[in-house]
């Protein structure tokens, strides 16, 4: 007998946490993202999208089929684009995920903000 333990509310508080912590982040500003001496706020910006994709890729397939309105290729293209394309990472698009993108997948998923 298996059993198929759900984590979808785990997984679900995992992505308002990460998008919670993203809010942090474009709450400093644009100027201290984009600050050419310290990449810190970019570096930590793109763990948190990686992140957040691997917690929306770990969501059942039926939670995913439940909201067809998230794009979930293209989250699943920016998780590839950012994890293997580091050298070449658009901050401007990874800044516009967290600003817009992020927060409008909260709405989309029914998660409230904390």
């Amino acid at each position: 007998m298996t059993h198929e333990f759900d984590r979808t509310d785990a997984l679900l508080a995992d992505i308002r946490d990460l998008v919670r912590h993203a809010r942090l982040i474009t709450a400093r500003g644009r100027e201290v993202f984009f600050d050419r001496t310290d990449r810190t706020q970019q570096l930590a910006a793109k763990a948190i999208a990686i992140d957040l994709q691997t917690a929306v890729e770990r969501l059942p397939d039926a939670y995913r089929d439940e909201h067809p309105k998230v794009a979930w290729a293209e989250l699943r293209a920016m998780r590839s684009y950012l994890a293997h394309d580091y050298a070449n990472t658009d901050y401007q698009i990874v800044w516009n995920a967290l600003l817009t993108d992020f927060p409008r997948l909260l709405a989309q998923l029914g998660i409230a903000e904390s």
